[in-house]
């Protein structure tokens, strides 16, 4: 008991039997209002004031006295100088008279801090564990001790004589199914005692499904009571404080990833303003030499080239840039079109071998299994990615080194379609592992001495991975440090119509193949035969000269003999020589190679070589070149492109649509180079106006920029279009601007052009166009 008091309300006075908070207040009589005004102000909680006078006032009582009320129980926080305040319950009990009218009150109360401490922990138990265990060891009986069933967590039963039953049974159907076995196998006594003896405690995490949701459990024993084996066991749901940390990682990991991009973006900045001052030093130095020895021809000659060598490996650095750009800001828009599978290779083979022959290094192009060769792709972004690998490739091998490119036609799931892998692999330096898990990144660049001197941003990768993806295909790499390197790319590409080959004027026919390569000896055999053809090979010169001599006086002679230009031992060349000494000119005899065979082609010529292939040897190109033998025509040997563009148009007139005064100069000298009769337009306006005042047929063909003042040119196009005069609808206008990307091209297709030509302009395709859309 805490305090005891006994109130008459008719006196308002208070005797005071017991009194624990003012103990010399004990057995005294006094005022009421004095006693609690006292406590009001010296003991009452703060909050607890406006209860106090509630319960506890004159007017209070007499309230309660009226209202028929006799008991009343009620709690109350008093200060305490420890610890804030503590609890005390109050109880009242109305007394009445002998006429049964109330005239006194008692009041007790008792100290109840203790069991409040309890309930509040009870409470935060509940709300902070999905329940509590008091487990008997010895017994493998428990009492589920609280419990959080607001939670809605599916509860055991609260007691059971048989835990582990019970923790069987919870799990059977509580826990996903490829978890249950390992996780009750925890949960036995035999494997949590032993370590409780050792560790103290016990913790155990798993998963449990409620209403279909998976969640994240903590489960943790400990000895409640050593002696008797006495177990608390805990439970505690954790999905919420798992999603956190795993939101702090990912928030952390953005992070370290925003501080490694923006140190790779300023070593990049670095390596760019180094790699682009390196060739623009080059053009500028290379410049003022030339002004300096105008008369001396051979002098400007070498310098010219060295720029034009400089210009060339700038623009790489700033498409490489843009490239980026438009990644990251998906603006790259898919072309789709016609794709020749062997046009491609050997345009991409032509766009390599400069890079090979500088470095003198060994390159072999191998096809396998590929039977359609015309798709439809995009094919700037095809080309831009393999030109990558094949460029790396070249780059980051030593001089002397190997590089193979290879192509194949694996089966393909979904009907019109054909799975195509394309892989480039290299004895180069090679990469680390460390590298290899960022190769992909944007501006990264292996930290290695051997490649520090070797211009590139860091993008290439990134690009190609970007492009590859968004063309819905993989890239896979494979790299030894000191050894080399694999790349390999993976395409779905649509099908177009296969063109029907014609071999019935081919069946029967022998031939022979000779190269070092047996990998190429099988494939085109292999081919050879499914064009109906007798096809068999030899691995080296010597063999194939006693071949053709031996089939030769046999009356036997091979229909064609196809040659490896390059071979160890006896070359091509010298093969052919010695065949043509033996058994004559009629055997005709092809020669193969992967590289430019331009400065082998005289002397391969008075060898006696009839004709020439580039590998990878497609099918197409192999009927083809064949059946040119059956019909003894042959086709003229390139001898290469000239600096300026080829053809003779006098008499055609052509419009230019430029703003750019310098990039005029440079297209009218290239244009009146063919004599064309060239005039200009500085906006699209202008041009409009000059096509509109001029009569019908004045102008054979447009240029067309796009990017210029008052009307770019997609809106001049879409404007003489409009005309209403009839040579406008057939009239050739083709994009001739600095905007390079497939999104470009769609929007100059979409405004009504023809073709579009890309600056800087590359004269093969400046002569193939003017031939096409003027002769």
């Amino acid at each position: 008991m805490g305090s005891l008091w006994l109130i008459t309300l008719e006196s308002q006075e208070v005797e005071i039997l017991q009194n624990v908070m003012i103990p010399e207040l004990t057995g005294r009589v006094m005022d009421y209002k004095e006693l609690i005004a006292i406590y009001l102000q010296e003991y009452v909680y703060p909050s607890d004031k406006e209860k106090w006078q509630a319960c506890m006032s004159l007017s209070a009582l007499k309230e309660m006295c009226q209202s028929a009320c006799r008991e009343k129980v009620f709690e109350m926080r008093f200060r305490n100088q420890s610890f804030g305040f503590e609890w005390h319950q109050a109880f009242l009990h109305v007394f009445e008279d002998e006429s049964g009218k109330p005239d006194r009150i008692l009041l007790s109360s008792r100290y109840i801090n203790e069991f409040k401490r309890g309930e509040i922990i009870a409470k935060a138990v509940e709300t902070e564990y999905d329940y509590v265990n008091y487990i008997d060891a010895d017994t493998n009986s428990y009492v589920m001790y609280a419990s959080n069933v607001q939670s809605g967590t599916p509860m055991p039963p609260i007691t059971s004589n048989d835990y582990e039953m019970e923790v069987r049974t919870y799990n059977r159907i509580y826990v996903p199914a490829e978890q249950q076995e390992e996780l009750t196998e925890k949960m036995m006594l035999a494997n949590i005692l032993p370590i409780i003896e050792e560790k103290g405690e016990c913790i155990i995490y798993g998963n449990m499904l409620e209403d279909g949701v998976l969640k994240d459990k903590k489960m943790r024993y400990s000895y409640f009571d050593r002696e008797n084996s006495i177990l608390v066991m805990t439970r505690t749901d954790i999905t919420e404080i798992k999603e956190e940390k795993r939101q702090k990682q990912l928030l952390q990991d953005a992070l370290n990833a925003a501080s490694a991009a923006n140190k790779a973006k300023s070593e990049f900045l670095s390596r760019m303003s180094h790699d682009i001052r390196t060739p623009m030093n080059a053009i500028i130095g290379m410049t003022a030499i030339a002004g300096a020895h105008i008369e001396e021809q051979d002098r400007v000659a070498d310098c010219l080239a060295k720029i034009t060598s400089s210009s060339r490996l700038l623009l790489g650095l700033i498409n490489e840039v843009l490239d980026m750009a438009k990644v990251e800001s998906g603006n790259i828009v898919l072309a789709e079109e016609k794709i020749d599978m062997a046009g491609m290779t050997q345009s991409i083979i032509n766009m390599i071998q400069p890079m090979i022959d500088r470095k003198k290094q060994f390159f072999e192009a191998h096809i396998e299994d590929v039977k359609d060769e015309m798709v439809i792709g995009d094919l700037q972004r095809l080309q831009q990615v393999l030109l990558n690998l094949l460029s790396n490739a070249t780059k980051y091998t030593p001089e002397g080194g190997h590089i193979l490119f290879e192509i194949k036609e694996k089966p393909s799931m979904q009907r019109g379609m054909g799975c195509y892998e394309f892989s480039v692999s290299d004895d180069g330096i090679g990469m680390t592992q460390d590298f290899l898990e960022r190769i992909f990144e944007p501006f990264e660049r292996a930290d290695d001495e051997a490649i520090r001197s070797i211009p590139g941003t860091g993008l290439g990768m990134a690009i190609s991975k970007n492009i590859v993806e968004m063309l819905d295909g993989t890239i896979q790499v494979e790299s030894t440090y000191g050894k080399g390197s694999k790349f390999t790319a993976t395409f779905c590409l649509r099908l177009q119509e296969q063109p029907e080959w014609n071999t019935a004027s081919l069946a029967g026919l022998p031939i022979l193949v000779v190269d070092d390569d047996e990998i190429v000896c099988v494939d085109v055999c292999e081919r050879l035969e499914k064009m109906g053809m007798d096809g068999e090979y030899t691995l080296c010169g010597r063999d194939a000269v006693e071949k053709v001599v031996s089939a030769h006086y046999k009356g036997r002679d091979y229909f064609a003999v196809i040659i490896d230009l390059r071979m160890p031992g006896m070359d091509g060349i010298e093969t052919t020589r010695r065949i043509r000494a033996q058994v004559g000119k009629e055997v005709p005899i092809i020669m193969i190679s992967a590289y430019d065979w331009s400065e082998f082609e005289d002397e391969a010529v008075k060898a006696g070589v009839n004709d020439f292939i580039v590998k990878p040897l497609f099918q197409s190109r192999l009927v083809y070149k064949l059946n040119q033998l059956v019909s003894k025509q042959s086709e003229p040997i390139s001898k290469g492109f000239n600096s300026l563009p080829q053809g003779e148009y006098g008499g055609k007139r052509i419009l230019l649509a430029e703003d750019n005064a310098l990039n005029r100069e440079i297209a009218t000298e290239l244009l009146s180079a063919v004599n064309l009769d060239v005039e200009v337009a500085e906006n699209g306006q202008i041009a409009v106006n000059m096509v509109q005042e001029k009569p019908e047929d004045y102008y054979d063909l447009i240029f067309m920029d796009m990017q210029m003042p008052v009307m770019d040119g997609c809106d001049a196009v879409r404007n003489i279009r409009g005309l209403n005069r009839k040579d406008v609808k057939r009239m050739p206008i083709i994009a001739m601007t600095a905007n390079a990307f497939s999104d470009d091209v769609e929007k100059t297709k979409a405004a009504g052009m023809n073709e579009h030509l890309s600056k800087p302009i590359d004269m093969e395709v400046l002569s193939q166009t003017l031939a096409k859309w003027l002769l």
